[in-house]
């Protein structure tokens, strides 16, 4: 056989040099979609064109969630402060919001300091929170995830965000006992409960109107009367608009028996005080909420069987499904 000439040479190297980058590759159509079973008495979830919900971005989602290497100290990660059984909360650390049901949130911490979408809330939590250093995430069990996710192996923090609002998309919880009994159980809460759910949808307890539809929480500020001098503090404290002042975003009442302590400065440590404060600790200020019931009289004025049900109800919002689903916790290593 004659030898090769130069020009096949040049042609074979070029072709082993495609063959090489096409292996640092994965195909697109290599990324398996995930359906997401919204619960149809949710709203809807809206996924951006950029940043399908699939298998692999999902799973460097949570490796990242759970990874010390996000942080450029490598001495924490999203979950130190978001613990799944605690509902993605943390009772050590003051002023959490739970990581649940994110995905239908467009301003994100109490004083919704972060507007957008999960992409958008994520980026701030690589970038600023944490202060990534994308350095510290180019090691080879991360590189073949994001190859994975995202079809190369290139590591930026937005790929990175994008990963973790992937997973957030996830973290739906949707499967408590009231759950069951709206949908058909009617075995699902007993009675106390029940009484506990007519103050909660009534209009002396006005709380359905703040904590709305199967999210319970309508996602904007409120003013609930928790202090009297209020200048400068809440979503004013962004905004600069003092009718903004002393309101703060209603947090999502779903596992609100693990995601204690209480309000945004964690003021109140269980239940119990939350309703005696709703039921006659309020105070009046300018921007207090026109929702607030009784405000003159302090709240409510619920009697001690009325406070002991409405707790009882609260507590019907806790979900075992979501606190102790696997695909949620730790990846297995």
């Amino acid at each position: 056989m004659s030898a090769l000439g130069p020009g096949w040479v040049a042609l074979l190297a070029a072709a082993l040099s495609l063959t090489a980058a096409c292996a640092q590759e994965a195909p697109s159509n290599a990324r398996e979609l995930i359906d997401l079973r919204v619960p149809r008495s949710f709203p809807r979830m809206i996924v951006p064109e950029d940043n399908p919900t699939t298998r692999q971005g999902v799973a460097l989602g949570r490796q990242l969630y759970y990874d010390r290497r996000l942080s450029p100290t490598g001495t924490r990660a999203c979950a130190d402060c978001h613990i799944q059984n605690r509902g993605f909360s943390n009772p050590m650390v003051r002023g959490v919001i739970p990581h649940v049901n994110l995905a239908w949130s467009y301003y994100f911490l109490w004083d919704g300091h972060f507007e957008g979408g999960l992409e958008e809330a994520m980026r701030m939590e690589v970038e600023i929170f944490f202060g990534t250093d994308v350095n510290r995430l180019r090691e080879p069990d991360l590189e073949e995830m994001f190859l994975a996710a995202f079809g190369t192996r290139e590591i930026t923090t937005r790929r990175a965000a994008y990963a973790l609002a992937q997973f957030q998309r996830t973290m739906i919880s949707q499967d408590s006992r009231f759950d069951r009994y709206v949908d058909g159980d009617a075995a699902a809460i007993n009675e106390s409960e029940r009484r506990g759910m007519q103050i909660f949808y009534s209009e002396r307890g006005e709380c359905f109107h703040c904590h709305a539809t199967r999210l319970f929480t309508d996602n904007r500020f409120h003013n609930i009367g928790l202090d009297r001098q209020i200048a400068g503090t809440g979503r004013g404290a962004i905004t600069r608009d003092p009718q903004d002042d002393g309101r703060f975003k209603t947090p999502t009442l779903r596992n609100v028996e693990r995601t204690g302590p209480y309000m945004h400065d964690d003021r109140f440590a269980t239940l119990e005080q939350v309703v005696d404060f709703y039921s006659e600790g309020l105070v009046y200020s300018d921007t207090i909420d026109s929702l607030m019931p009784n405000v003159s009289g302090g709240g409510m004025r619920l009697a001690p069987q009325e406070r002991a049900d409405l707790v009882a109800f609260l507590r019907t919002l806790t979900d075992e499904t979501f606190l102790n689903n696997p695909d949620l916790g730790p990846p297995r290593r």
